[in-house]
């Protein structure tokens, strides 16, 4: 040992350089207790920081390190034998030029350079824990350097808990395997959003990976992150690389908000660190809020991180001021990333309420309702609360949602009472069937118009009625959540407010009902429809009886221009009734179900025949009320149908049905039509299809039916005696044999009619048999019947139509007179036949003589008849069937023709004077003779012109009238 006292100070140092180098830490300790005025401790303690291989054991030299840094060998050590030979060799002037050239390391690391007040040894272990991450990686043998000195440092524990602890979890014990972080020294460098960020890194990758590691955040925040904020009062005072590094607050201004620059956030200003931690919360939320809900639930905030025991027992990182502030901050975070949900998803939902659960429990609130709880139970809100009308549709912005004024995320009963009214919109909406985020639930409420919602609302009404489960209780519940929706559970005095303050109260509550309704219409829930709306519980203050007639009416045709069959026992007709059918007895009496009804049974009646429209589209409902004239459809129905004809009376009942349709316009009743307008249109309809069905059997030749239709059916003296007819009905009937009268539109069809039946020439008829007698044959009563019809039409026709019937009596009166002549030649033909028998001829050869007949004027000797004559004709073939009343009947022969004659003669002019008039004055004239003054007058006056001819004046009492 004497030999190291000889030793110069320099050769000292060489030699402890040596035994540094080889770990030899027993025998540097000898070397340092007996050459003590070789090395001061600091000067020893760098020679180990610099030689010391830092692959060895720190149990080893912690102890030495401690005793020379204090000069306190507590440790009782033998001594041991140094070989001095590798330094004895050099001379002095060699080992101090070897000394000078050595490049000790500083004691203090970079990052504690700034520190003034820390013993030798902190720094020797802090500077030593750095050269073992940087030249060995191993991270893992620091905790046992350290901890024997943590006791000694406030700053070594502080530094460790916030620098080697988290590193040591996130590579070692959380993460093994998925490679190293960061180095020591670059970890220690971290801050603000990069460094939250990298920390988190390897648990957002872990989840990506495996999404049932969702509670992995919460530990991190708690174990690595905590911990490495829990230096961050220490990192705010450390210079790197000379330069003082840019302040938290000044990174937190540069990287808020764009809106508002300056406002930095409301954090104690050495814990800034946590608001990136808030903020990293809020911007995970949207796409993984599952992540940021368990760890809600499982983490209580910034004081809540773990240590691993190695803080002091006292040790309080926060204040009470920084624990309050920071908690608060935390809650909002808690209300922003509930806001930022950007998933529908169910499991978000209850994410959401398991927040809010979690949120009553750290500031001390009620706690919401469980989800599923009844409607009836659901949280209300006051709807005059401000939070609802002053906040501006903007601060729904991500960037904003962290300010520390926010109206919606700030703290507070009343934003804890909105945000639960929002979770439980977005649950209700997709129980409804239509999910909707909660990041755009608050913004619907606020961004939205009515239009909006109303859309929103249709949609989800749509879907329900074609959706499963259409059953009256599922109706009853969802109509209750949409009321819940749309007031958000409002004070009952508030019910009658025609807006809600809920995410569907911009809609007016007359309009939310009326849309409801028409959905239960749809989906055929007349029972809850009739309970809800129509009973005695029924709020009349939204819908009153005239506005439920007119939604069902408006769903009634609907569902009929929509139906692509008008058979009312299938597809949209039989909807359509079903639903009046089930409204009738609460609106019977009303003119525009009447209509409803009309209409769909002209279209089910309708349906029976084969109809196509133009260029070979079939009939739909909705064809008869887009036309302007419904009846024509009838005329198209008798083309494409053979025969239909001869269904008069349901064709008949079709258009009296399409008449009553008429005030059923496109979107609803908006016509109103008396009793007697609807009367006379309805007769008008008749005669207007009987006058189709007539040209439609004289289309097929079917004259026979359509004779029958005209004398039957179109006859007017029919009209006449079963229609009661007022003294102004009257004065116009006289008013007929004036020759400016405009005829009636029933007039007007009965003479086309009845003329165009007239003139009426089968193709597969003969003039005449030889066969038969001229009394049955039927060309003549074909003849006879055209004529008849003529008469009818001569009555009837306006004067410009006239010549045009008379043309076609002419013509029938040649064929007439053709056929009598062929009569009488074959009759003389069979006399001189009967006169030529040869006597003692047998009895079957006898011909039988058939005596001559008159027909019509006369015999065929008989000049021919005037156009007056032709007048008196027509009236006589009319008295046969147009006055069955008269008692007298067409006969054959000359004496019946010119009995006739007389009758009619008489008649005409003994119509004011009749014992069977109406009235029993002048004023009233019988129906008959009406209609005898009308043929002779018009005949006088409307024929005689044409040939010159002078009418019988009248009765200058008639010509005063």
């Amino acid at each position: 040992m004497d030999s190291l006292k000889e030793l110069s100070t320099a050769h000292c140092v060489l030699l402890a350089t040596q035994l540094a180098a080889g770990s030899n830490i027993d025998a540097l300790r000898t070397l340092s207790l007996d050459r003590t005025d070789a090395f001061s401790p600091e000067y020893l303690l760098r020679i180990l920081l610099t030689f010391l291989p830092e692959t060895a054991e720190p149990s080893t030299y912690n102890g030495f390190a401690l005793e020379v840094a204090t000069r306190l060998y507590l440790e009782q050590r033998d001594k041991v034998t140094i070989d001095c030979t590798s330094v004895t060799n050099l001379s002095n002037a060699q080992a101090i030029k070897r000394m000078r050239k050595l490049e000790l390391l500083p004691l203090a690391h970079e990052s504690c350079s700034d520190t003034q007040d820390l013993e030798p040894v902190t720094l020797f272990v802090i500077h030593r824990a750095y050269r073992i991450d940087s030249e060995a990686g191993l991270l893992d043998i620091i905790p046992a350097l350290v901890e024997p000195f943590l006791e000694r440092s406030e700053y070594l524990r502080t530094w460790f808990i916030s620098t080697v602890l988290p590193l040591l979890r996130l590579d070692f014990e959380y993460y093994p395997g998925s490679g190293a972080t960061a180095s020591l020294e670059d970890f220690s460098r971290l801050q603000g959003s990069h460094g939250v960020n990298m920390i988190l890194s390897k648990c957002q990758a872990t989840y990506d990976a495996n999404a049932s590691d969702v509670g992995n955040v919460s530990r991190d925040l708690k174990s690595i992150v905590g911990p490495w904020i829990y230096g961050s009062k220490q990192r705010k005072r450390r210079k790197l690389g000379g330069t003082r590094r840019k302040s938290v607050a000044e990174a937190l201004k540069k990287e808020s908000s764009p809106q508002n620059p300056d406002q930095a956030p409301n954090a104690p200003k050495d814990f800034y660190d946590w608001e990136y931690v808030f903020v990293w919360l809020v911007h995970t939320a949207p796409n993984h809020f599952d992540i940021v809900s368990n760890t809600i639930d499982r983490w209580d905030g910034p004081a809540d991180i773990d240590t691993g025991g190695y803080d002091a027992p006292d040790d309080m990182y926060l204040d009470d001021s920084s624990k309050t502030s920071l908690h608060v901050r935390y809650a909002q975070a808690a209300f922003a990333s509930v806001y930022s949900a950007e998933s529908e998803s169910r499991d978000t939902v209850e994410a959401a309420h398991s927040v809010l659960v979690r949120l009553a429990e750290l500031l001390k609130f009620e706690p919401p309702p469980d989800l599923a709880t009844s409607v009836e139970m659901l949280p209300r809100i006051d709807s005059h609360s401000s939070v609802l009308h002053d906040t501006s549709p903007s601060v729904i912005q991500p960037d904003t949602l962290m300010n520390e004024d926010h109206p919606l995320t700030k703290p507070k009963v009343e934003t804890f009472s909105l945000l639960q009214i929002f979770v439980y919109s977005a649950y209700l909406l997709a129980d409804v069937g239509f999910p909707m985020p909660l990041s755009k639930v608050a913004k619907f409420r606020f961004h939205a118009d009515e239009d909006d919602q109303i859309t929103l609302l249709c949609k989800i009404l749509r879907a329900l009625v074609n959706g499963p489960g259409n059953d009256e209780e599922r109706w009853r519940s969802v109509r209750n959540k949409l009321i819940w929706l749309w007031n958000w559970g409002m004070d009952a005095a508030e019910m009658y407010a025609m807006h809600g303050p809920g995410v569907l109260g911009k809609i007016g509550r007359y309009t939310f009902e009326k849309e409801i309704l028409n959905s239960l219409l749809s989906a055929a829930q007349f029972t809850l429809i009739t309970e809800l709306y129509l009973g005695e519980s029924g709020r009349r203050d939204h819908l009153q009886n005239d506005d439920i007639e007119g939604c069902v009416l408006g769903k009634v045709m609907e569902f009929y221009d929509n139906a692509s069959n008008g058979n009312v026992t299938r597809g949209g007709m039989k909807k359509a009734l079903d639903i009046l059918i089930a409204f009738k007895p609460y609106f019977a009496d009303s003119p525009a179900f009447l209509a409803a009804e009309s209409l769909l049974a002209a279209t089910h009646d309708l349906s029976f025949y084969a109809l196509t429209l133009q260029h070979g589209v079939p009939f739909r409902p909705v064809n008869i009320r887009v036309s302007d004239d419904p009846i024509s459809l009838i005329a198209k129905v008798l083309d494409q149908n053979p025969r239909s004809y001869t269904k008069l009376d349901d064709l008949i009942n079709i258009g009296q049905n399409l008449v009553s349709a008429r005030t059923l316009e496109r979107n609803g009743p908006l016509l109103e039509e008396s009793a007697a307008d609807m009367n006379e249109q309805k007769v008008l309809a008749s005669r207007r299809v009987i006058g189709m069905a007539i040209e439609a059997a004289l289309a097929e030749d079917d004259f026979e039916t359509a004779y029958s239709f005209v004398v039957n059916r179109l006859n007017p003296s029919i009209d006449q005696l079963t229609r009661q007819s007022t003294p102004s009905q009257a004065s116009s009937s006289r008013a007929t044999t004036s020759p400016s009268h405009s005829k009636k539109p029933e007039d007007d069809i009965a003479w086309r009619a009845a003329f165009h039946a007239g003139r009426h020439r089968s193709p597969n008829s003969c003039l005449a048999s030889s066969h038969v007698t001229i009394a049955g044959s039927p060309a003549l009563r074909r003849l006879e019947q055209r004529m008849e019809l003529l008469s009818q039409a001569l009555l009837l026709a306006p004067q410009s139509s006239l010549p045009e019937v008379l043309t076609a009596w002419r013509r029938c009166e040649e064929e007439m007179t053709a056929l009598l002549a062929q009569e009488n030649a074959e009759e003389e033909a069979f006399n001189d036949h009967a006169d030529n028998r040869a006597p003692g001829a047998f009895p079957s050869q006898s011909a039988v003589i058939q005596p001559r007949r008159e027909f019509g004027r006369g015999v065929s000797e008989e000049s021919p008849m005037g156009l007056f004559d032709v007048a008196r004709g027509a009236a006589a073939a009319i008295s046969r069937t147009a006055f069955p009343l008269r008692g007298t009947a067409a006969t054959g022969g000359a004496e019946g023709s010119a009995r006739n004659s007389r009758d009619l003669t008489r008649t005409l002019s003994g119509a004011g004077s009749e014992s069977g008039s109406i009235g029993g004055d002048d004023s009233r004239v019988r129906k008959r003779d009406m209609v005898a003054n009308a043929v002779t007058g018009g005949l006088a006056s409307g024929i005689g012109w044409v040939l010159g001819a002078t009418p019988v004046q009248e009765n200058p009492r008639d010509q005063n009238r």
